[in-house]
């Protein structure tokens, strides 16, 4: 199974566990919760992680916003497609909202949401948890300059 695929399914980017935490630190960063549009692109946003082996190829996972991208142009317009395509630095976009709450996200997940993401994509190889959570946090506290991925890369070397 590609990594992007396992990562969706069962993973960091698990397709209903990650958008509930985005959604949450939506709340906490902006003070409301996202309308229902933003809320299907907070859905849809990593769903181009399937069929890619994301960890180990950057140039996949410099695309995986495209997909997500183009459903939410087809389903809200432009508006849902710079939203999505605004999550990510690698896309070149203007950074959205949702940029934001995707990196918050990982400061208010609960530790064994995290511990579950070590075991299942090997993150602890790399680095332990305490030092990812440091990373993420001085990320945060520095407005984002790196994504997560960026971050992820830089703890593996």
């Amino acid at each position: 199974m590609k990594e992007g695929t396992k990562s969706v399914l069962f993973g960091c980017h698990q397709f209903i566990i990650h958008p509930l935490f985005i959604t949450i630190a939506w709340k906490k960063i902006y003070g409301r919760w996202p309308k229902l549009w933003q809320l299907v692109c907070i859905f849809l946003h990593d769903v181009g992680h399937i069929g890619k082996d994301y960890l180990s190829d950057y140039e996949q996972k410099r695309k995986h916003w495209i997909l997500g991208s183009r459903l939410a142009k087809l389903f809200f317009g432009w508006k849902g497609y710079h939203l999505i395509c605004g999550h990510t630095t690698q896309s070149g976009c203007v950074r959205s909202k949702l940029f934001y709450a995707d990196k918050y996200s990982w400061l208010i997940a609960p530790i064994w949401w995290l511990r579950l993401n070590d075991k299942i994509e090997g993150f602890d190889k790399h680095r332990t948890l305490k030092t990812w959570l440091k990373l993420m946090k001085e990320n945060w506290e520095n407005n984002c300059p790196k994504g997560s991925h960026q971050i992820y890369l830089e703890a593996k070397e």
